[in-house]
């Protein structure tokens, strides 16, 4: 009996569920039928967020310091272009908003320093740097951990 019941309440609530998207699919197309086709062209246009236009998309990019120009604050980095897999360089400008992982500002990237960058593309054609990241070689800072445990061995009265 209890079985029957359940079955029965589950195929009564999957009906009215069915029949109300059959409803209000059909009263959203009346809608758009009866609503002339300038006015249809704005509903469309203010029910998209202004902010997702207003606000670039963020791009990110993996590659390798060519060169640094401190006084200009701008950075040309060799990455590899996905889409046509060749590589190329890229400027990328950083400004006061621009964060850092792993360096303390821009004076500590060196040439040849391995750098994952989130960066805008801004309305003049600059590509602006959001947060740039140092990838840190795990090889070497093992290397210099090691050498660091035996100066301190070495010191004498650091035991």
């Amino acid at each position: 009996m209890k079985r029957q019941t359940i079955i029965t309440m589950s195929i009564t609530f999957l009906l009215t569920f069915c029949a109300g998207i059959l409803l209000f699919a059909q009263d959203l197309e009346t809608q758009d039928t009866a609503m002339p086709q300038k006015s249809r062209g704005a509903a469309i246009a203010t029910q998209q967020p202004i902010t997702a236009a207003a606000e670039p998309e963020v791009e990110w990019l993996w590659g390798e310091v060519v060169s640094i120009d401190t006084d200009s604050k701008q950075l040309l980095v060799r990455c590899l272009d996905y889409e046509t897999d060749t590589e190329k360089v890229i400027s990328i400008n950083i400004n006061e908003k621009t964060t850092y992982e792993n360096a303390k500002s821009l004076a500590e990237i060196k040439t040849q320093d391995t750098l994952s960058i989130d960066y805008v593309a801004a309305l003049d054609g600059k590509n602006i740097a959001r947060n740039i990241s140092v990838e840190k070689d795990e090889g070497a800072e093992q290397v210099m951990l090691e050498e660091n445990k035996a100066g301190a061995k070495a010191t004498p009265g650091l035991e």
